[in-house]
């Protein structure tokens, strides 16, 4: 399999170029939400939005480096959300009320994100596309690890990153079932999710 370049070509500078790349990115995420990522195509994104492929080319080299962009974007809406939180309870024991809240906000962040859904679905779905989730993950602990100092005074570091570690990944797959199937009840759901997690984090 050919390896995708996921990084832009270029980082816009002035004020018009960010526009062209906001407005590149929406389109893409439009698009993305109505189609899905395998009928996704730059000429597509392209006409949707009015501009010539070079346009395009100058900023995004291929459709991966666009979902790239836009799923780093919606990662870190999600962690500058869950690292408040962190930094305003952290000194406290977990509870599940305030687990409750964090998974509910990372909800309602994603489902208000342009393409959130979308995005979150194409990223555990493409393999070129792990080390980005990966990376938010690994990215969510450490922020984590260094404001949870309730946890961090009961346990060594190699037992409190790994237990924070499990814990983003119970709690990503909470929010991705949530979204995915609406028929669920998504209170039930993230409040038996929140009682794992915190029973997991504080045990002896």
């Amino acid at each position: 399999m050919r390896t995708q370049r996921l990084e832009p070509r270029a980082r816009p500078t002035q004020k018009r170029a960010g526009q062209t790349v906001d407005l590149i990115l929406t389109t893409a995420a439009k698009l993305l939400e109505e189609n899905g990522f395998e009928e996704l195509t730059t000429n597509k994104i392209c006409t949707a939005a009015g501009i010539t492929p070079p346009a395009l080319y100058r900023y995004f080299p291929n459709k991966y480096a666009l979902l790239c962009e836009l799923a780093t974007r919606l990662m870190a809406a999600q962690n500058a959300d869950l690292a408040q939180t962190a930094i305003t309870k952290g000194g406290a024991r977990p509870t599940v009320a305030d687990m409750e809240e964090q998974l509910a906000a990372q909800v309602r962040i994603t489902r208000a994100f342009p393409g959130g859904v979308a995005i979150m679905r194409t990223l555990y779905a493409t393999p070129q596309l792990i080390d980005i989730r990966l990376s938010s993950h690994w990215s969510m602990v450490d922020g984590l690890k260094s404001s949870q100092t309730w946890l961090a005074a009961r346990m060594s570091e190699p037992e409190l990153i790994r237990r924070l570690r499990l814990a983003v990944e119970l709690g990503n797959s909470a929010i991705e079932m949530v979204l995915e199937d609406p028929d669920l009840d998504e209170a039930s759901i993230i409040h038996d999710v929140a009682e794992m997690i915190v029973a997991y984090l504080t045990k002896t």
